[in-house]
C-alpha cells in the first residue's frame, strides 16, 4: 500500500508541473499566429446640442425705452453614418506577443478614407423680435423661426479616426462626424445658415473639459484594446457610445452676463452606435521569441 500511495503521490505531482507547464506561454510566437485584423467600422451617430437663452431687449416706445423679456432656442442636430471601409486594427495583447511585440504591434491605421452613408441633419432657430406697436405706445414681441437642411460635402475632413495609444494599444478613438457643411438656406431676418453653425459650434465647445473632443464628434473612451483583442475569435463587435454633455448634461453658459441680463443652458444628448465587422486576420509568417 505504501507503494501504491507514493505511485499517485508522484504521479500527481508530475500533474501538477505540466499544468504550471501549460500555464506557462510557450517560449516562442508560433507561425500563423492571429495579431492584426482588416475590419470595418460603422458609426450612427444621433446627437443634438441644443442652448436656451432668455435675456432682455431694450425698445423704444414713444420717449421711454423699455425692456422686454425674450427667450430663443438654437438647436443643432447631427444625424448621419459615417463608414471606413478598410481600418487596420491590433488584434493581440502585449502578453500574448511579448518580444514580437517590437515585429508585430501596431496602430490602428485608416487605410481607406470614410465616407457618409446617409445624413438627416438639420438646425433651428426660435427667437423673438421686440418691435414697437404701430398705433399705440409699448412694445411686441414677434416670432422668429428658421430651419436649415444640413449636408456634409463630399470633401469634408470627418474622415480621421485619431488613435491616443499607450504602446500600440488605443487608449480611444476620436471620430469626427462633422466635416465641411452646406446649409439649404430658408430666409431667416436675425441670421444666416452658415453664422448660426459656427456660432452654435463655437459655443459648444465651452461644454467640454479640457482634453475631451468637442461636439459633434465621438470619443470612445471605453476599453477600445479588449474590444479589437474579441475581434481576434468573432466576426464582429457592437456597442453603443453616450454623446450626453459631461457634469449632468447641461451648464450654464451665461459666462459675460449677469443673472439680471440673461440666463443660459446648453447641452449635448444622443447616442453612437458603433459597429466593428471583422473582414480577415493577419497571422505572423514565422516564428518569434517570447
Amino acid at each position: 500500500m505504501k507503494g501504491w500511495a507514493a505511485v499517485t503521490l508522484l504521479a500527481a505531482g508530475l500533474l501538477v508541473l505540466a499544468g504550471s507547464a501549460a500555464a506557462r506561454p510557450a517560449r516562442r510566437l508560433q507561425k500563423g499566429f492571429p495579431y492584426a485584423a482588416e475590419i470595418q467600422a460603422e458609426i450612427q451617430y444621433d446627437g443634438t446640442y441644443e442652448v436656451n437663452r432668455r435675456s432682455f431687449q431694450p425698445c423704444s416706445s414713444g420717449e421711454e425705452v423699455v425692456r422686454v423679456p425674450i427667450s430663443e432656442r438654437h438647436q443643432v442636430h447631427i444625424e448621419r453614418t459615417v463608414f471606413f471601409r478598410h481600418i487596420t486594427v491590433p488584434v493581440a495583447t502585449p502578453g500574448e506577443l511579448g518580444k514580437a511585440a517590437a515585429k508585430l504591434g501596431l496602430q490602428p491605421t485608416v487605410t481607406t478614407p470614410g465616407r457618409i452613408k446617409n445624413d438627416h441633419s438639420s438646425m433651428d432657430l426660435e427667437d423673438e423680435l421686440v418691435v414697437p406697436n404701430p398705433e399705440s405706445e409699448g412694445c411686441h414681441q414677434a416670432p422668429v423661426n428658421c430651419h436649415w437642411e444640413l449636408a456634409p460635402l463630399p470633401s469634408g475632413a470627418f474622415q480621421e479616426i485619431a488613435a491616443h495609444d499607450h504602446g500600440f494599444l488605443p487608449v480611444f478613438w476620436s471620430i469626427s462626424v462633422l466635416g465641411s457643411n452646406t446649409t439649404i438656406e430658408e430666409e431667416c431676418p436675425v441670421t444666416n445658415g452658415s453664422s448660426e453653425l459656427a456660432a452654435q459650434l463655437t459655443e459648444s465647445g465651452k461644454l467640454y473639459p479640457k482634453g475631451l473632443e468637442n461636439f459633434p464628434e465621438v470619443t470612445i473612451s471605453r476599453p477600445l484594446a479588449s474590444d479589437f483583442h474579441r475581434l481576434q475569435h468573432q466576426k464582429s463587435v457592437e456597442f453603443q457610445v453616450s454623446l450626453d454633455t459631461p457634469q449632468s448634461g447641461t451648464a450654464n453658459c451665461a459666462t459675460h452676463f449677469s443673472e439680471e441680463e440673461e440666463t443660459c443652458t446648453h447641452g449635448v444628448s444622443g447616442t453612437a452606435y458603433v459597429k466593428l465587422k471583422r473582414l480577415f486576420l493577419y497571422k505572423s509568417k514565422q516564428s518569434y521569441p517570447r
